[in-house]
């Protein structure tokens, strides 16, 4: 069975919660913030902006001790031509040792910094230096499309265009004949410190591509996202250390049909496409290549080993065994039992009238009677 509403109540609460998104939105707005008013670093930002899954409405509710993880994109006009990653990078530690003092750490790729409430990553970029090509993208990067901190989850009408504002309701048909999609074919530029080199990275291509994909889905998209995510998290005993998080989320985009009509729909065909796609590459032991939304040359499950990928193919069969169990099972109490075996206690079990209902007019089986009560007496 599909148990919506049992579905519902789980979703609710894996969700990071409200003041989740009060931390992760308060700790990435006020560095912004603080980075566009640097009086050494503003001359070269053309914007900040947010990436990651609690920007693209993936992320689950952090577990045992954890902060909610966001990403902090800044877009500069720095010439990867001429300046090495070492040194872009470098502009950007007195600013960090001004404001995160002690709470900042260099990475190879980007800058975590650890607050009491939230993990960023602060990641520098760099536009193309073709100046027709960095004309239009500084025009994308400045727009609200880009710099809003809501999550696609919040605006389901979000689209990647520079005509896309905060106050429009839901023009998304309109919006996506206004732009042309010149972007796409323009990544930004990432310092690698470990191997001394800039290489294309293209952040908002994956935001924009699972808000496509979820509208396809009939908004169910991110929530399979989230719920597998989940059962990661509670058979992580069971399960490699990888894939998780994005690349975890890729595989799932990359298998799930459009076209779902609820979440536990999506969970079956997006284990079962797992399964059934990768099936020729876990016998043949190799990890598949999965081409980046923004990058095709970027392999997503590049660091994927061998043995981990066996490993979490057998038990994603497993698990999507279970899967088509619950949802083929007509018994509500052994569906739930299912599908709580599958997700966790999170997943509550239906109670005497739960289960799915009925679309259409039930004829009562008894006379109504008025409930007895002494509240009164």
């Amino acid at each position: 069975m599909e148990l919506r509403p049992q579905f519902e109540a789980f979703l609710r609460d894996i969700r990071p919660s409200e003041r989740n998104k009060e931390e992760w939105k308060r700790g990435s707005n006020t560095l912004r913030a603080r980075l566009l008013a640097d009086p050494d670093l503003s001359p070269i930002i053309t914007n900040t902006f947010l990436q990651g899954s609690v920007r693209r409405s993936t992320a689950v509710r952090p577990t045992g001790g954890k902060r909610s993880d966001v990403d902090v994109v800044i877009v500069t006009t720095i010439d990867y031509t001429i300046e090495k990653p070492t040194d872009a990078m470098a502009r950007f530690e007195p600013f960090l040792e001004r404001h995160y003092k002690k709470k900042w750490t260099q990475q190879d790729r980007s800058f975590g910094i650890e607050m009491s409430y939230v993990d960023l990553d602060l990641v520098i970029t760099a536009l193309p230096n073709e100046p027709k090509a960095r004309a239009i993208l500084e025009s994308l990067y400045r727009s609200q499309a880009v710099e809003t901190d809501q999550s696609l989850e919040e605006r389901s009408d979000w689209v990647l265009n520079k005509s896309w504002s905060l106050s429009q309701t839901n023009n998304v048909l309109a919006l996506l004949a206004g732009d042309s999609a010149e972007w796409k074919n323009d990544p930004l530029m990432l310092p690698d410190r470990p191997i001394k080199e800039w290489g294309p990275t293209h952040p908002l291509a994956q935001i924009d591509w699972a808000a496509a994909k979820n509208r396809r889905c009939n908004g169910h998209y991110i929530n399979v996202v989230r719920s597998i995510k989940w059962w990661r998290h509670e058979h992580a005993e069971n399960l490699p250390k990888y894939p998780k998080g994005y690349p975890l989320e890729h595989m799932i985009g990359y298998v799930l049909p459009d076209g779902i009509t609820c979440v536990a729909e999506g969970i079956v065909k997006a284990m079962e496409g797992i399964r059934d796609r990768f099936s020729a590459h876990f016998s043949e032991g190799r990890v598949p290549f999965l081409p980046d939304h923004g990058v095709p040359s970027h392999d997503v499950l590049k660091r994927l080993t061998v043995d981990d990928f066996v490993a979490f193919y057998e038990e994603v069969g497993k698990a999507a065994e279970l899967a088509r169990r619950a949802l083929d099972e007509v018994d509500k109490d052994i569906s739930g039992e299912l599908w709580q075996k599958l997700l966790g206690s999170c997943f509550p079990l239906p109670g005497p009238s739960g289960g799915d209902r009925s679309r259409g007019f039930s004829q009562p089986v008894a006379a109504a009677k008025p409930k007895q009560s002494d509240r009164f007496a």
